[in-house]
Parts: structure tokens; C-alpha cells; sequence
């Protein structure tokens, strides 16, 4: 066994029991409608969750702010600031990580399916979520064109908003982002690393007008069944996708950056697919007509996909998985998602729209 693959081990162990499930965090979920009542529901119900997050990034500013205030009165010395009052450093770190779950794992993730699907809106999927650093993409990688300017140094495309800039901020995640480091019983174990005040003010800055640039969007959206139809067939297949970040935080405590520690990926794998399922429920009318029976496969694959994600999340709480077992899980979320994503090709070109599934 290398050297390498035995630390693998041993950081697996480490980090698996701590893994946070969404039950742990406090944090809800949106409620996701039972019935859309078409296009125009799908449109509802982005906009009502955009709003949520357009909220949640006004939050994440205002404790912000009281966190920039409360470390410069005390010299802007981190450590300093959390031993003369402990309580009040471990809340202020606290209500921004619980803001930043507001706004992505419990908010724009529940509605990622929607907008990084719909062309028109795509966009804001790089910007705020998806999009990666500038230094080691690829020529085909989406890169986050993403400035932020905070104090004396400037971050320039160094990845999304969301997952590589505020979550390893607040979470402290990333030594790049970080002001000092303490330790503090309310803020877990071990000692952790805790925002840099300029930064976070920065972020939270950004993430208010970014958030409300994507709700104007979303209300000027005009829903079409072949905005439907595109959403689908880009969005089922990314399901797989997940699994591997999903084993990145499971065996080195993060994915690359200091992603996706908030709640488990498995919390993200379900936003997705439940919104993405959504848009399905939406025009489904629509296609029911020309196949009654296709209609009926794509609905139960989507009910499927959701009732496999539960499945995947029971077994994560049960036990500590293996790397190969998450694997595994992704070759199966693969299978399932590919199934749907030809049928739904199918079904658009029933209603003469012309999709492809993105590989």
C-alpha cells in the first residue's frame, strides 16, 4: 500500500463520521410544489425561491457588516476579538454560515436545474455557483468572470461566487480567505479558520446585487416548451457529476477550494434533480397528449432518480462509505439519468423540438 493511498485512509476515516446532513444544520429547504400547473408554475416557483435568496444575500450583508464591526473593535485582531467575547464572534460566524446555506445549499441550489438549464439565464449558473477558477481550466470549462475587491487585494476570476468564494470563506476552508484562525468550542473541536472581514463584506456586497440581478431575469423570463425541453436534457444527465465531489469532501474533508462543506453533496445532488424534475411536471401536459405512455416512463424516471437520492442519502447516514461505494452510486445515478435524458429527447421531438443530451 503507497504512502498516498494509506493517508487516503486515514483522512477518510477522519472525516466521514462529521459529515453534516442537511437535518444538522437548521437550515429548511424549500417546499417544492406537488403540482406547477404548467410553465408558469415552473416560473412561480423560481421566482419565489429567488426571492428567498435574494433575501438570504441581504442577510449575509447585514451580519456581515456587525462581523467587520465587531473584529475592527478590537484592532482587527481575530483572536483577540473571540476571547474578550467568545459568544458573540461564535454567533456572528455561525449566522453567516447558516446565511450562505440559505442562499445555496438551501436556496439556489433548488433551483440550479432551472436556471443553468434555461439559456437565457444560464449565465448566472457560472457567475454565482458553477463556474470555475481561471488558472488550470480547460479550454472547454466555464470560467466564473467573477472581481471582487476587498481592501488592498483583488480577486480575479478565481472561481464561482458561491461554492469557491464565500462557502470556503465562511466556513474557513480556504487559508487564502481566512483573517486569523481561533478556537472556539460553538464554532466545533478544533481550531478553525474564520473569515477575513474585508473579504466577506466584499462577498456579501456581491452576492446582494448578483441576487437581484438573477430574480430581474427570472421575472423577464418568458417560459417556452423548448426552454423546457433544453433544461432537461442538459440538466438530468449532471447527476453523476455530484458523486465525485461528493467523494472529494468525504476524503479530504473538501472538494478542491474548500467546497462543498456546508450540508453534504448529497443535499445538493437533490435540489438539482428536484427542480430540474419540476420543469418536467410543466409541460408534461403538453406531451401527454402525443404518447400517453413515454409521458408516463419520463414521470416515473424523475420519481425514481428523487427515490434513488433518498436512498443514497439513508445509506450515507447509516454508514461510512468507501470510495468505491460512492462509485458505484454514481455509475447507478448515471445509468438511471441517461434512461431519462433519451426519453426526453424523445418526447420534445414529439412536440417537433429538436434537443440533444449534453455528454
Amino acid at each position: 500500500m503507497t504512502v498516498r493511498r494509506l493517508m487516503g485512509l486515514i483522512l477518510w476515516v477522519g472525516v466521514c463520521a462529521g459529515a453534516t446532513s442537511a437535518a444538522d444544520t437548521g437550515v429548511a429547504p424549500p417546499t417544492i410544489p406537488q403540482d406547477v400547473n404548467g410553465k408558469e408554475g415552473v416560473k412561480a416557483y423560481l421566482l419565489t425561491v429567488a426571492k428567498a435568496c435574494q433575501s438570504a444575500a441581504g442577510d449575509l450583508k447585514r451580519d456581515a457588516d456587525a462581523y467587520s464591526d465587531f473584529v475592527g473593535n478590537h484592532a482587527n485582531d481575530y483572536e483577540k476579538a473571540a476571547a474578550v467575547n467568545p459568544a458573540e464572534f461564535a454567533r456572528l460566524v455561525n449566522a453567516l454560515r447558516d446565511d450562505y446555506r440559505r442562499l445555496d445549499s438551501f436556496g439556489y441550489e433548488y433551483i440550479e436545474g432551472i436556471v443553468a438549464g434555461v439559456p437565457s439565464l444560464a449565465a448566472y449558473d457560472v457567475e454565482l455557483d458553477a463556474g470555475l477558477p481561471a488558472v488550470g481550466a480547460g479550454p472547454d470549462d466555464d470560467i466564473a468572470s467573477v472581481k471582487i475587491v476587498a481592501g488592498n487585494r483583488t480577486l480575479d476570476r478565481e472561481g464561482s461566487l458561491n461554492n469557491f468564494l464565500i462557502e470556503p470563506t465562511v466556513f474557513g476552508t480556504n487559508d487564502k480567505y481566512i483573517g486569523g484562525t481561533v478556537h472556539l468550542k460553538a464554532l466545533g473541536d478544533k481550531p478553525v479558520g474564520v473569515p477575513d472581514a474585508d473579504l466577506i463584506v466584499a462577498l456579501a456586497d456581491y452576492a446582494v446585487d448578483g441576487y437581484d440581478r438573477l430574480y430581474k431575469s427570472a421575472e423577464a423570463w418568458k417560459p417556452t416548451d423548448e426552454d423546457c425541453f433544453k433544461a432537461l436534457a442538459a440538466m438530468t444527465p449532471t447527476l453523476a457529476d455530484y458523486f465525485e465531489d461528493w467523494k472529494e469532501s468525504k476524503i479530504n474533508g473538501s472538494a478542491p477550494g474548500g467546497r462543498f462543506v456546508a450540508v453534504s453533496r448529497v443535499s445538493d445532488m437533490r435540489g438539482i434533480m428536484a427542480s430540474t424534475r419540476l420543469i418536467w411536471q410543466g409541460i408534461e401536459p403538453s406531451v401527454k397528449p402525443a404518447d400517453a405512455s413515454l409521458t408516463g416512463q419520463v414521470t416515473r424516471g424523475y420519481d425514481q432518480i428523487l427515490s434513488f437520492i433518498d436512498d443514497v442519502e439513508a445509506r450515507e447516514a447509516k454508514s461510512n462509505l468507501t470510495a468505491e461505494q460512492i462509485d458505484a452510486m454514481g455509475s447507478q445515478a448515471k445509468e438511471r439519468t441517461d434512461k431519462v435524458t433519451a426519453q426526453v429527447v424523445e418526447a420534445a421531438a414529439l412536440v417537433k423540438i429538436t434537443v440533444s443530451a449534453v455528454e
